[in-house]
């Protein structure tokens, strides 16, 4: 028979073990205020700023951000839908005729999502974006790792943000 006390480091055991394996299965909630990190990010530009604003809702992520260069501020509004199903969507920044489509989807084990952007003018690929967003064990660093590849060439950029 289990005295008193291993009972209770029993049912320690089982409560602690369902709460890891709970939160273990949660996907990551990106919501919230970031702040780009310029000392742990790289390939950005001089002068580069960044403040994100996060909506995580069921099945989509919303964005707002506000980028700060030398050249000026802008804002960029974004949505994700992470059903890994290809949609238009419309660019900034790009010549009239270009037409895109945005793919995004949640990484296996739920660890991360990746967004893939396709960017076409007269029926080519002329440059492809991906990015993939992790959260930090803590839920406090977002980290986006940007892959492009266009007619100059594959360039990489990695962004570090903290939780505001």
């Amino acid at each position: 028979m289990m005295d008193s006390t291993m009972k209770i480091k029993l049912l320690l055991i089982i409560v602690l073990f369902a709460l890891t394996t709970a939160l273990a299965g949660q996907k990551p909630d990106f919501s919230g205020v970031w702040v780009l990190d310029p000392n742990r990010s790289f390939n950005n530009g001089p002068g580069f700023e960044q403040t994100m604003t996060i909506s995580n809702e069921t099945g989509r992520i919303i964005l707002e951000a506000k980028q700060k260069t030398p050249r000026g501020e802008v804002t960029i509004n974004e949505e994700y839908l992470l059903d890994g199903q290809a949609v238009d969507f419309k660019p900034m920044g790009v010549p009239p005729n270009t037409t895109a489509k945005r793919k995004s989807w949640w990484m296996p084990n739920d660890r991360g999502i990746l967004i893939e952007d396709e960017f076409f003018a007269e029926g080519k690929t002329i440059r492809q974006v991906t990015r993939k967003w992790q959260l930090s064990a803590d839920r406090q660093t977002l980290t986006v790792d940007i892959y492009i590849d266009d007619q100059r060439g594959s360039f990489e950029i990695k962004r570090i943000y903290h939780r505001h």
